[in-house]
């Protein structure tokens, strides 16, 4: 088994401290990935570092020239926004390749749950999964040895999470490394568990949720061995003490110099006592002012429509929602689950009329999490962004980041700099000091780490608060929802739980793949009648395709080893 990447003793420091010292990691082929770490302990920078975007403090990363690694960020470049599907995955190959490999293209957007109808469809005009789904296939249209993923999962709803699982478990050809807070991705996909933590990487030849009790079993011997080394240490100085007193009360040479030598001994001990983690150091904490009130939303007789009002999404016959219910919203990408909280959330700014279609109670107070953070972009520090967003006193602001886990030195940390996690973190802290009664939240686990969001389930269980929530994370809806909503053919149906819709994105995927592989046999037959049509009919085209591989072999073995495609060459010198 070869090494495709080696990271070796890397140290790396930010403005705000050392995010790496002495971290190693290695990766080989076959090897299976999932990369898992708190909010803020360096995951995507690791990833920046193997792309070389900035210069190590210490340490090495070697990668053969041969192997070609493809790297899958978490944001789509602007540049592709304008583009079609098809085109922005072709662009990622040089120019001279993308005529020649649009095929190639076509069959890993299939491979991903694409169809042909959708290849012209805009970038800008795809879903965030849909998104995700198309820089995958525009990394591996490079025929990687090696794939590293941030996220990936990040914006799918549970039908294009599937696509990518199925695809990651059963189709994908070459090793990989997936960053990522989904544990039923993690533990379907994945052979190997790495923990980056206390800047440095614990490695696990295991899934995610056996290498977590893995890790949980290490941390419980290493707390027994520091406990006891520290025991020792502590015997050890007393001896000392009494040793050193006896020396110069009785003028006994011996005694000092056997003080001496126990305290040496203690000072050993105290240097390579046993390591134990640290932790994350984040903490959530959400409280709410307590309402005595038959309802906290109602809702009667409302079409919901596209933010241009152009077209409509869903109707709402009637909807009450009631103090301390949790509730559910279901539905897949584009159905209309955002534009619904984005609608009630502009209600709920208008402010109260008896009149209106949706109606809050005059108590609710209210607090909104959008799935893009947007207030988070602003060029504040973590302080000032409080001031401006919560109605806190200053000693209150500063005792909520120190009970968070943030250091002080943190405070002046601009919120536009913060990873997706921690900007996350930061609106939990704003909430938990708004103290509000009614939260209204979308996606709000697609950036917090897993940790977090046990955490996060069990604060806004422990809150009381009244709860209408979207998320893909079937984990944590099972874990808090008391109601269930699903958007299904124009309508807000309420279900007794949630297996109905997840049966229908099963049932939908088998029909979308056996329309594909349908689709695919009779293009084949196509393609099949035609090669023998020219075989007979047109020697001409033949003896030009000759020519054409010719070339294409000739052009590909010309470029540098590493730059060079062995699979499209032995392709080629079949079809020869």
């Amino acid at each position: 088994m070869s090494a495709l990447l080696q990271l070796i003793d890397i140290h790396f420091s930010f403005q705000y401290g050392q995010l790496f010292d002495g971290l190693n990691l290695t990766i080989n082929s076959g090897d299976k990935i999932g990369l898992v770490g708190h909010n803020g302990s360096g995951k995507s920078t690791l990833l920046a570092l193997i792309k070389g975007e900035h210069s190590l403090d210490g340490g090495e990363i070697r990668m053969p020239n041969a192997v070609n690694i493809a790297v899958v960020d978490q944001f789509v470049p602007k540049a592709l926004n304008s583009l079609t599907l098809i085109d922005a995955v072709v662009a990622a190959l040089p120019p001279d390749e993308q005529l020649s490999a649009r095929w190639q293209a076509e069959s890993q957007l299939m491979q991903l749950g694409f169809e042909p109808q959708q290849f012209d469809i805009p970038v800008r005009g795809l879903s965030g999964g849909q998104q995700n789904l198309m820089l995958i296939a525009r990394a591996l249209v490079t025929e990687p040895q090696l794939l590293l993923m941030d996220e990936p999962g990040n914006h799918m709803d549970i039908a294009a999470m599937s696509r990518l699982v199925q695809y990651l478990k059963n189709d994908c050809r070459c090793g990989f490394l997936v960053i990522s807070h989904d544990q039923y991705l993690l533990d379907e996909v994945c052979n190997k568990t790495f923990f980056l933590r206390d800047k440095q990487v614990y490695s696990f030849a295991l899934p995610f949720s056996e290498a977590e009790q893995a890790l949980h079993d290490h941390d419980e011997q290493a707390q027994k061995h520091r406990s006891l080394e520290e025991k020792e240490i502590k015997r050890l100085r007393a001896t000392a003490k009494r040793l050193a007193i006896w020396g110069k009360q009785y003028d006994n040479d011996k005694f000092s110099r056997k003080a001496k030598s126990i305290e040496k001994r203690a000072d050993k001990l105290d240097a390579q006592k046993t390591e134990v983690s640290k932790g994350s150091g984040l903490k959530l904490s959400l409280e709410n002012h307590d309402l005595g009130a038959k309802q906290m939303l109602a809702v009667d007789d409302l079409a919901i429509k596209t933010p241009d009002g152009a077209r409509a999404l869903l109707h709402i016959d009637q909807l009450v929602i009631r103090p301390g219910e949790r509730v559910a919203l279901l539905g897949v990408n584009g159905v209309g689950k955002s534009t619904t909280l984005e609608t009630l959330m502009k209600q709920y700014a208008n402010g109260a009329d008896p009149q209106a279609k949706i109606r809050f109670n005059p108590r609710a107070e209210l607090a909104y999490y959008d799935q893009e953070l947007s207030s988070l972009d602003a060029e504040q520090t973590r302080l000032d962004w409080l001031r401006a967003n919560t109605n806190a006193v200053e000693d209150d602001l500063k005792h909520s980041l120190i009970g968070a886990g943030i250091a002080f030195k943190d405070f002046d940390r601009k919120v536009c700099l913060l990873s997706g996690g921690e900007k996350a973190r930061m609106m939990f802290l704003a909430f938990s000091l708004n103290k509000p009664n009614l939260m209204v939240l979308d996606e709000p686990t697609n950036h917090i780490d897993l940790a977090g969001k046990a955490e996060l389930a069990e604060q806004l269980m422990q809150s009381g608060a009244t709860l209408l929530l979207t998320s893909h994370d079937r984990h944590f809806l099972d874990a808090i929802a008391t109601r269930w909503l699903w958007i299904t053919d124009g309508k807000l149906v309420e279900v007794n739980g949630p297996e109905a819709f997840y049966d229908s994105l099963m049932h939908a995927a088998k029909a979308e793949a056996s329309s594909s592989t349908s689709a695919q046999a009779n293009a084949s037959s196509v393609q099949s009648e035609v090669a023998q049509a020219n075989e007979i009919d047109d020697e001409l085209a033949l003896l030009e395709r000759i020519d054409e591989l010719e070339t294409l072999l000739a052009a590909d073995k010309a470029r540098k080893p590493k730059f060079q495609k062995p699979q499209l060459q032995a392709q080629w010198q079949q079809e020869l």
